[in-house]
């Protein structure tokens, strides 16, 4: 039996996570966190090397999808991914730098999104 296209999909982000994350490990990034549950939110990755603490939001797309990868991360996410990272800034303080990164798979093929600096994330809530 042939699996749906939700859990094609799944399986499609879960390996490219996973993919992702040893090509990390191989440049020297550690595994903080994986597929980090927050309420009706979840953290993708996140991972440190030396001071610095990294999110990276996977995104997978088959071959010749109508919508490729590199264009499927909306404003919206990106604020819900904000407000994600600093519940969880909140329950696990990080000393150094944070960033946000952006990674596309279009089959095997990879594309790491240059890193944003999101240190005003951990400006304490007033």
């Amino acid at each position: 039996m042939k699996a749906g296209r939700g859990e094609a999909a799944r399986r499609l982000g879960l390996r490219a996570e996973r993919l992702t994350l040893w090509l990390l490990w191989a440049r020297g990034w550690d595994l903080v966190a994986w597929r980090q549950k927050l309420g009706r939110w979840e953290l993708d990755l996140l991972v440190s090397r030396g001071p610095e603490l990294r999110l990276l939001e996977v995104k997978a797309r088959r071959p010749g999808a109508w919508v490729g990868a590199d264009t499927a991360l909306e404003p919206e996410q990106r604020l819900r991914l904000q407000r994600a990272l600093r519940t969880w800034l909140d329950r696990v303080p990080w000393p150094g730098a944070v960033s946000f990164q952006r990674v596309s798979w279009a089959g095997w093929r990879c594309r790491f999104h240059p890193p944003e600096r999101w240190d005003a994330l951990k400006v304490p809530r007033g």
